[in-house]
């Protein structure tokens, strides 16, 4: 019987990510599970107008846009992680849930992390009465079960509600986190619905012995627990919003959820480490925008696939990005990222979302058409709803491959220098707002001599 994954992990040595498009050797993901059952329309209002007629901010918005059939949900990521699977091998692929199972079983890292979701429910409302009573009951819960209340938010032998809302957004394992070079950089999430996945991440982080050699980037050293001003705090970053071009230049994406503050903290923490250029490109204030991997990702060495609006300087000013070098924040650097990145020393090439069609940009952006997710260079995963971006990148040389045909001839096309894209399923996981790079959270990558 092969050993559970959690003891089945790569020496931590081995946990490295310099580019974004080597291939992929480990990788993190989350099958989704009773959260989103757990999910009522009261949970998708972003607000509503009250009886005074002003317009009411809905605390519990958990930022998708709809309700999701979880079985045809749990359907659609099963293929993603097949194709994960394929490419990392069996050891390389690791569940979020099941690695939380592990911690939980700790008892030191089951205090700390449920003592901290408490402190972020008393911030929530929360009685403090009611706190101790729940502390109790959930630190008398097994791993699993335990894991089922932090995730979903109620109690899986009797349902009752026991936390504020259910925690969906764990699905986009992304923004937890991210590998830059050797070190793995600790999440802060912005938004309160994403509070709690940061929580439960950081425990990973701190407590699974899958990290226990890898160096970490904080940009909030010695916080400990949630403090009392954490939800409006200046220095929040997530992991859509980091993207390793090379060893020694970074772009960190700054908008709706990664703030200038701790873009300028994670930046000297990298140029300590050696890293030349950090980059900030400022993103409009747009939903369909909230993080840089929605605009654009790298699908070779030299090549990208972009959201061509938002680097147009012929787009209105709120609708495109502006690059900043962080050792020299106050000087706007434009919108041309492309052409900053080849006076670096990284020519790129680009691919538009929408094929050059405006309005097919537009919707397929909105559907995660810019945000694809490299397996090895020129071999990506993208939704197969995006047919106009497929058609660009199919004029490009990328063969489109079902995931079933990626699956069963993995090991060639690895091997080869051919280009290919797997149109993944996702008319449920693109309800949340993520595309298959939000899905994944890659610990290493390794050059195709490594295979």
């Amino acid at each position: 019987m092969s050993p559970p994954p959690w003891l089945a992990q790569p020496h931590a040595d081995a946990l490295a990510l310099f580019t974004e498009v080597e291939p992929l050797a480990v990788c993190l993901t989350l099958a989704p599970g009773a959260e989103f059952d757990r999910m009522t329309p009261h949970h998708i209002e972003p607000g509503s107008v009250g009886a005074d007629g002003n317009y009411v901010v809905n605390p519990d918005y958990l930022l998708f846009d709809d309700l999701v059939l979880l079985a045809q949900l749990q359907v659609e990521h099963a293929e993603l992680t097949a194709v994960i699977r394929a490419a990392t091998g069996e050891r390389g692929t690791y569940d979020l849930r099941t690695l939380l199972h592990a911690v939980l079983a700790d008892p030191t890292a089951r205090a700390a992390i449920v003592d901290e979701v408490l402190d972020f429910e008393v911030q929530l409302g929360t009685q403090l009465s009611r706190v101790r009573s729940l502390r109790a009951r959930l630190l008398g819960l097994d791993p699993v079960a335990l894991a089922v209340v932090l995730l979903s938010g109620s109690d899986p032998h009797d349902q009752s509600n026991l936390l504020h809302f259910p925690a969906p957004n764990w699905l986009f394992a992304r923004d937890l986190g991210a590998m830059i070079g050797n070190a793995v950089v600790l999440g802060y999430p912005r938004a309160r619905a994403r509070k709690r996945d940061g929580i439960l991440a950081r425990g990973l982080v701190n407590f699974h012995p899958l990290f226990a050699a890898v160096d970490r980037l904080d940009i909030r050293p010695g916080l400990g627990r949630i403090s009392d001003n954490e939800i409006n705090d200046l220095r929040c970053i997530e992991g859509g919003d980091l993207l390793v071009v090379a060893a020694d230049t970074v772009l960190i994406g700054v908008g709706e959820r990664t703030t200038l503050h701790a873009a300028q903290a994670l930046a000297q923490l990298l140029w300590d480490r050696g890293v030349q250029h950090v980059l900030a490109v400022h993103l409009p204030q747009r939903r369909a925008m909230m993080h840089l991997d929605t605009v654009f990702t790298l699908i070779d060495h030299h090549a990208a696939l972009l959201f061509p609006a938002a680097f147009s300087s012929e787009s209105p000013g709120g609708d495109r990005v502006h690059v900043v070098d962080l050792q020299h924040p106050q000087r706007d650097l434009g919108c041309d990222l492309p052409l900053l990145l080849a006076e670096r020393g990284h020519p790129i090439t680009t691919v538009p979302c929408g094929d050059g069609d405006p309005l097919a940009a537009a919707r397929e952006q909105w559907s995660d058409g810019a945000n694809a997710f490299c397996l090895a260079p020129g071999i990506i995963v993208l939704y197969q709803r995006n047919t106009r971006t497929l058609r660009a990148l199919n004029r490009q040389g990328y063969e489109v491959l079902t995931a079933s045909q990626f699956v069963a001839n993995a090991d060639l096309l690895l091997a080869s220098a051919r280009r290919v894209v797997v149109a993944l399923a996702g008319s449920e996981l693109s309800r949340g707002r993520g595309g298959p790079r939000c899905l994944t959270w890659p610990l290493s990558r390794r050059s195709r001599m490594d295979r």
